[in-house]
């Protein structure tokens, strides 16, 4: 099977996307805040913040 050449831009877009939502959750920005500024789903920002409570990820102060 050939590879698809379009798929690479839009994943490496959905994972940076994945990292954003991540740091502003660890940085304690409400969700509808995050959803606002990534300009995604509420429900895949849910998702994701979800896992981070889930898990017991602490907020990592520097």
């Amino acid at each position: 099977m050939a590879k698809r050449k379009n798929e690479s831009p839009v994943r490496v877009e959905e994972i940076l996307q994945d990292l954003m939502i991540v740091q502003l959750g660890l940085a304690g920005v409400p969700q509808h805040t995050i959803r606002q500024i990534v300009r995604v789903d509420m429900n895949r920002v849910a998702r994701i913040v979800t896992h981070l409570k889930k898990y017991g990820v602490q907020d990592a102060k520097v």
